[in-house]
């Protein structure tokens, strides 16, 4: 699975503090929690972080809170870690449970990326990894309350969560799976538009954690009811090897699009792929670019590609980076609008060549899409390997003309058996060529 990338944040702190980037907040399951008052929202929100148990959640009546907003008799959002399960209160009274999950797995030292969007009123929906995994009709009781406490439902409570939290975003808006999906492993800046909170939980001074988002709304660190500097900051391996800064595209003197991206430190990275579509649609992009190598240094690197093959029109790229560890994250989109004047020396026109294009979604349940492109026509079939090696389902769209295709995947073997959580090859043969890609059934 993909994890996350952070900005390193420079902070000037007065007085005592704790600075440290790369770090999540570690929570003892018995009475830490995070308070804000005011964050900011009232009917329509989305809430996304990452979290990793480091044991079960409590089974009782509840859960484990990883993050909720309650007065103590009307909960507007309440989402708990159950057992090895998710449980979700939406604008409900005391104990009206809105929705639980089944078959999620979740469990401990597994690190997940989860994120709810409601509407008083309206929908609700619940994902796990850029994955629906519940959805439907919010209630119609009480807004969002005045204050968001992490790992409790409120200070004192006492029904805590026992792990890992970090990234904590919070928007007056409702984000689209894609807008989630493209973001998710990436850091803020802190300006996007309807983000009303980011807290990055990488440092605090005293019982302080910084909001970057402005007005800034920051949390007070909580032990039981008593302001006290824990729970604890912790270096986090829910970071991804690449801690990408910037990545942006301009136009060259050549009518060229120059691809510019900043690191600030890397490790294991494998290296890097650039994507790129007419429309901003990763799904359907293709790979532009041969791997290239990343230089796995601590230090700023600062990395250029010129895409030399574009025609007049606006164009979307994508960033891709491949880790040794088999883990991978999508950058972008970027755009950049392309303006060619007529003349003999006009770059020729694009030709693009056979490829299997990125599955989508990835990570996916139960559904995969799969596109592709034949530059001549061929007779196709694609293979599902899981990771022993062996074939559980065969796709053959047979013998196709020249053009764009795509075939659905329902994540079933060739029995109709529902296949298992795991990565998967998804190999494609047209003619004599073979193209290879990787994705990933959560369930």
């Amino acid at each position: 699975m993909s994890h996350k990338a952070l900005f390193l944040v420079i902070l000037v702190l007065l007085g005592t503090g704790l600075l440290m980037a790369n770090n999540a907040l570690y929570f003892d399951g018995v009475n830490d929690c995070v308070q804000v008052l005011s964050p900011g929202i009232s009917t329509i929100f989305t809430c996304e972080f990452w979290f990793q148990p480091s044991s079960l959640g409590l089974t009782g009546q509840y859960g484990s809170t990883l993050m909720g907003s309650s007065s103590g008799t009307d909960r507007s959002f309440w989402l708990t870690y159950y057992g090895d399960e998710l449980r979700l209160w939406l604008f409900a009274s005391n104990g009206a449970q809105l929705v639980t999950t089944t078959g999620l797995d979740i469990l401990p030292g597994e690190l997940h990326h989860v994120a709810v969007s409601a509407t008083r009123n309206g929908p609700y929906v619940l994902y796990l990894d850029g994955v629906v995994v519940a959805s439907g009709t919010a209630n119609n009781l009480s807004n969002f309350n005045s204050q968001l406490t992490m790992g409790d439902l409120r200070p004192g409570r006492l029904l805590a969560y026992n792990g890992y939290i970090d990234e904590v975003r919070l928007w007056n808006d409702i984000r689209t799976q894609s807008e989630i999906l493209a973001n998710m492993n990436a850091p803020l800046t802190g300006t996007e538009q309807g983000l009303v909170g980011y807290w990055p939980l990488d440092s605090s001074v005293g019982a302080i954690v910084y909001d970057l988002a402005l007005p800034a709304q920051n949390g007070t660190v909580q032990n039981g009811t008593t302001p006290n500097p824990q729970p604890v900051f912790v270096p986090s391996n829910v970071t991804l090897p690449v801690e990408m800064s910037s990545f942006t595209a301009n136009g060259t003197s050549d009518f060229f699009v120059r691809l510019t991206w900043v690191t600030q430190t890397e490790t294991d990275v494998m290296g890097y792929y650039i994507y790129r579509n007419s429309s901003d649609d990763f799904a359907a992009a293709t790979r532009i670019s041969d791997l290239i190598p990343a230089t796995n240094q601590t230090n700023t690197q600062t990395y250029t590609y010129i895409d030399d093959e574009v025609s007049s029109g606006y164009w979307y790229y994508w960033l891709q980076n491949i880790d040794y560890n088999g883990t991978d994250a999508i950058h972008g989109p970027v755009s950049y609008y392309v303006t060619i004047n007529e003349n003999p020396n006009d770059p020729p026109a694009i030709i693009p060549s056979t490829a299997l294009k990125a599955i989508y979604p990835n990570p996916f349940n139960p559904n995969a899409f799969i596109s592709y492109y034949l530059a001549e026509q061929a007779d196709v079939s694609i293979d599902i390997v899981n990771s022993r090696g062996q074939i559980v389902r065969s796709l053959n769209p047979g013998f196709q003309s020249f053009g764009n295709h795509q075939v659905n995947w329902d994540g079933k073997d060739k029995n109709g058996i529902e296949c298992s959580t795991g990565m998967y090859l998804i190999r494609m043969t047209a003619g004599k060529d073979i193209f290879t890609r990787k994705a990933v059934m959560v369930k």
